[in-house]
């Protein structure tokens, strides 16, 4: 990874992240990254990105996106081991064209063999995301000369890779539910010993505890979002957080409820060991407790800079929002 030329640039719906990883040794690393507000138009974003390439001082180096979101459909099916690999995509394709609604042509798909429980079967997890999502972001980048867009990706496996390189080690033996929290959308992958079993995204992130504040206190947006982060205000204003997350999280709860429901059924694990959340979310003060009350799952918080020995200044602030980032940067390392 020494002479790893790859940013991961991780286009948010609030903010976007960049990062560069540069392994010095054995554990130890160099890693540059930033982020800034994601403006709503083009023009601006990618302004605003090459102001970041130019603060990390990064130059003609190749990048990969992400995306992801509650439009990203992902699919696990079982096949048996013995099937001709070169028909396994028709046959998967088939299966997930009879299970969804949507028109598939208009969206890209993809698919990973992983190993499964069950004798005698492998599990392809069938991934689409709508072309125009991933044009969107593949535009900003091609408006920045010098750089070359190696590949898009969706974050949940960016952030598998980011956990599997940079997560603390209860990962190597446990079955893990990690949840990255973003602004939107929440990306969720389930991994049983460090191997992905189980992924998916869906419609809830730090804005839907912003609206409920907004609509229980009767202020703006902006006001919420500083009340959200002031812990020490809590009390002078009356807000129980733990309420506001019971109104505000139900579909959060339920998706990972049904995720670990399902992943039971299909025999991918037998329980959870350990609930995991990162992302900008995963900043609130409390969120990890209401989590382990209401599932009875215990639950921690992951700031991937705060696992790793790194070499320099990093600011550590930047660790809950650059998962995703920093699963890119490793797209062509180890």
């Amino acid at each position: 990874m020494g002479g790893n030329k790859l940013i991961g640039i991780d286009i948010g719906s609030k903010y976007t992240k960049i990062c560069k990883i540069i392994k010095e040794k054995k554990d130890e690393y160099s890693i540059l990254c930033s982020m800034t507000a994601t403006p709503t138009n083009l023009a601006a974003q990618t302004k605003k990105i090459e102001l970041l390439l130019k603060k990390l001082r990064i130059k003609k180096d190749d990048c990969f996106l992400a995306v992801g979101g509650k439009d990203i459909i992902y699919r696990d099916f079982l096949v048996p081991k013995n099937i001709d690999k070169r028909k396994l995509k028709n046959v998967v394709s088939l299966e997930f064209a009879q299970s969804v609604s949507e028109d598939i042509s208009q969206m890209f798909s993809s698919f990973m063999v992983v190993n499964s429980n069950v004798e005698n079967k492998d599990k392809v997890i069938y991934t689409v995301a709508p072309k125009q999502k991933i044009f969107s972001k593949v535009n900003v980048m091609k408006a920045i000369s010098d750089f070359n867009l190696s590949g898009v990706t969706m974050e949940a496996l960016a952030l598998t890779n980011a956990f599997d390189v940079f997560g603390p080690s209860y990962k190597n033996t446990e079955s893990i539910l990690l949840a990255n929290i973003g602004f939107k959308n929440t990306n969720i992958v389930v991994l049983k010993n460090k191997e992905l079993v189980f992924m998916r995204d869906i419609d809830f992130g730090g804005e839907d505890i912003t609206r409920d504040l907004v609509s229980s206190y009767t202020i703006p947006g902006k006001l919420a979002e500083e009340i959200k982060k002031r812990t020490e205000l809590w009390q002078d204003i009356g807000l129980n957080i733990k309420n506001s997350l019971k109104k505000s999280s139900a579909n959060f709860l339920e998706a990972i409820f049904r995720t670990i429901e399902h992943c039971i059924t299909r025999q991918f694990i037998v329980s959870i060991d350990r609930v995991v959340i990162t992302g900008g979310g995963a900043n609130l003060e409390g969120l990890d407790s209401f989590i382990e009350e209401t599932l009875g799952i215990p639950t921690v918080k992951w700031n991937p800079i705060e696992e790793i020995k790194i070499k320099g200044y990093t600011n550590k602030d930047y660790g809950y929002y650059i998962p995703i980032a920093l699963g890119l940067a490793l797209e062509n390392g180890e």
